[in-house]
């Protein structure tokens, strides 16, 4: 069976373009003076509040129909009996920037590290929603994302910690409960899915799960890595998009609060386990599974040995195409293993740390594009990143480093780039042919 969150995505390159116009044009219109303040936040918000409805967005499954589908491994050329076969590539909904297909066709999956909202963001983000009908607005702070996310046919966020109610009340470390109404901002920028297992996951208790994951659903996203029933936690994720099916698993190594009281709750790492849920999401028809790990030691760029042995152990089995990690609050190297990936750990896309290190502020977004070839395998064709930096002295917006203005100042930006390079090709990534991803 296919989890009730295994959703389709048509034409999502154009749909995320079409998001990315919108908002670069709010921002002209803003800048040059030519529309009044209230116009130029309506069309800002336009996507988020799906007001055209002629760009198709995301469409859940019904609970019979997730039910009902089997998957069909007679079915030909690898198109599982439950639905159409994949879109083939539109070439010419393809954004700027995107990568080039060398096979019969191409899905590009891209990747960011921990949305882990301490406080000072949440006033940030009030900021932000000053003079408008919205008490929370997170998409300020997100919106230089659009253009890399627009990209991608799918792309994955990590919400590290548990949903507050919509009036919270917010809390921080260590026992986080953060506002839901990130997710219209994660979803205004491009967002599809989001993993959920980390050591924060239990921070609310069963209760902040459930919460969570039923917000996720609302908002449309997709998710993995916690669940609400034993039956929930042993169905694939499997997410379509135009091109492929995509699997996706989320394990996290451990938690803060101790043990759940079903272990079914959380996925932990365990490579054994995390094989066999790989081995399901291809039965239920994912073409690519890629598996997204919570763990390493907080600021250090070198991965652990759990994080080196888990990476080895998954990548050499045949059902697994991608690893991917988070928990580090650091960038952490990219590697190529036996013609796979593992990219150890994307940093923070958005936080605010009271540790004093710069590393935090960092990270990395990743677009990694898998081809078909004419015999029907999938392999690894691109890897591409977008160094970032938040901007803590101005609005804490999340800001490439090879593209766009100066994010704090032209020293700092410097060194934050030198730094993230160099542990990105840490373990001879560039060698390997992974590039900074560029939109022109």
């Amino acid at each position: 069976m296919f989890r009730i969150s295994d959703r389709w995505f048509p034409n999502r390159t154009s749909r995320r373009r079409r998001g990315w116009l919108i908002a670069a044009l709010a921002t002209l219109l803003w800048t040059c003076g030519c529309a009044a303040p209230a116009d130029v936040e309506a069309l800002r918000h336009a996507v988020a509040d799906n007001q055209n409805p002629s760009v198709p967005g995301p469409q859940a499954l019904s609970k019979d129909d997730a039910d009902l589908r089997q998957p069909d491994s007679t079915a030909p050329d690898g198109v599982a009996a439950d639905g159409p076969a994949p879109d083939e590539p539109d070439s010419q909904a393809q954004a700027a920037g995107s990568a080039p297909c060398p096979g019969v066709r191409c899905v590009s999956i891209a990747v960011t590290g921990d949305v882990l909202l301490h406080p000072p963001l949440v006033e940030q983000a009030r900021k932000d929603a000053a003079g408008t009908s919205r008490g929370l607005d997170f998409a300020p702070m997100l919106r230089g994302q659009l253009p890399y996310l627009a990209t991608a046919d799918l792309a994955v966020c990590h919400l590290e910690t548990p949903l507050a109610p919509a009036d919270g009340p917010f809390e921080g470390y260590p026992e986080f409960s953060v506002p839901p109404q990130i997710l219209d901002a994660l979803v205004t920028t491009g967002y599809d899915a989001c993993t959920t297992a980390s050591n924060h996951t239990m921070d609310q208790g069963f209760a902040g799960v459930v919460r969570t994951l039923d917000d996720l659903d609302a908002a449309g996203l997709a998710h993995d890595g916690s669940y609400r029933s034993a039956a929930d936690a042993q169905t694939p994720t499997v997410i379509r998009t135009g091109p492929a099916r995509i699997g996706l698993i989320s394990v996290a190594y451990g938690l803060n609060t101790g043990p759940a009281d079903e272990p079914w709750t959380v996925s932990l790492l365990d490579p054994a386990a995390i094989i066999d849920e790989a081995k399901r999401a291809r039965a239920a028809g994912a073409d690519v599974v890629v598996v997204a790990i919570h763990a390493g030691t907080e600021y250090e760029t070198e991965p652990s040995s759990e994080q080196v042995a888990a990476a080895e152990t998954l990548l050499a089995d045949p059902a697994i195409d991608l690893v991917y990690g988070h928990h580090a609050h650091v960038v952490q190297p990219l590697q190529k293993i036996d013609g796979k990936w593992v990219i150890y750990g994307l940093g923070n896309m958005i936080a605010s740390h009271e540790t004093p290190i710069d590393a935090t502020r960092e990270g990395l977004l990743v677009r990694v594009t898998f081809s078909q070839g004419a015999a029907g395998a999938w392999t690894t064709s691109d890897v591409a990143w977008v160094p970032s930096l938040q901007n803590v002295a101005g609005g804490r917006e999340w800001c490439s480093l090879t593209a766009g203005p100066i994010c704090t100042s032209a020293d700092a930006d410097r060194i934050a780039l030198a730094r993230t390079t160099a542990a990105v090709n840490l373990l001879g990534a560039d060698a390997d042919g992974a590039q900074p991803l560029r939109l022109n």
